[in-house]
């Protein structure tokens, strides 16, 4: 496989993602993480941000409004076309620097501008090839002490998944990936394998929760008699405990570069 574009297909991706509870639930359990984990996110002091491949832009403008300097890349233009639709209508296009690249081409440029306060790379790492160069690439644009938030496609998650649909043949021939050109990621990452790659690169893991927990374990005939905030209060409570967090559809990790 080779990293994933979404040229051509970026607003089908808005819609099929954002446009309905999965992505509102994504989006708003992995940002109540990061407020809750990083109280300096809410304080007086400007941080300087990297959104690596963060398409279209959510994340960035969130952050911008709380008052951050924010670089965000991405490697697909009508990705980032959407993102400064957005950026535009925010209002926050002083504190919002876009870059069109992929993470690997861009670091070296930034790292040399900057060390960055916090770093974000979610939904990244199952769409390309190699996830120790991207995670490499991450750390090099972070200065010591700052902090790496990590979203990925969930490998357990989609185990559980095919065992409750009884599809013995995908389970037994580990067959996981979507179909090319679809919108199921190709490479669904296990998360201790992922925190292997992480420690070796020099950080540790300081939290860990799973999105998408409660919601991707019901029926979909009784994801629609629940109403969000109910199945969010779920998600909050369950996701940070063992063993539930490696069982979120997603796995979001925070990490800390030590000093």
């Amino acid at each position: 496989m080779s990293d994933r574009n979404f040229d051509g297909i970026a607003d089908r991706f808005r819609k099929n993602i954002y446009g309905n509870p999965k992505g509102e639930l994504r989006l708003a359990l992995c940002w109540r993480e990061l407020l809750a984990q990083l109280p300096a996110l809410q304080q007086s002091n400007t941080l300087a941000v990297w959104d690596a491949g963060g398409g279209l832009g959510q994340m960035s403008v969130r952050l911008a409004e709380l008052g951050h300097q924010v670089h965000l890349n991405d490697i697909s233009a009508d990705m980032l076309a959407i993102a400064q639709q957005a950026i535009t209508t925010a209002g926050v296009g002083e504190q919002l620097v876009l870059e069109h690249g992929s993470i690997q081409t861009v670091v070296d440029s930034l790292a040399k501008q900057q060390a960055f306060d916090l770093v974000l790379c979610h939904a990244v790492l199952e769409w390309v090839k190699e996830p120790r160069e991207v995670i490499a690439a991450l750390v090099a644009g972070m200065r010591p002490g700052a902090h790496l938030s990590l979203m990925f496609y969930n490998l357990n998650a989609l185990i559980i998944s095919n065992m409750a649909k009884g599809n013995l043949y995908k389970l037994r021939d580990r067959d996981f990936a979507g179909h090319p050109g679809g919108l199921t990621p190709p490479a669904p990452r296990q998360p201790q394998e992922m925190i292997a790659l992480l420690e070796a690169a020099g950080l540790e893991v300081v939290a860990k929760r799973g999105i998408r927990l409660v919601y991707d374990l019901m029926p979909r005939a009784v994801r629609a008699e629940r109403s969000i905030d109910d199945v969010l209060a779920l998600e909050w409570q369950y996701g940070d405990q063992e063993p539930f967090w490696a069982l979120g559809r997603y796995v979001h990790l925070l990490c800390r570069l030590p000093s």
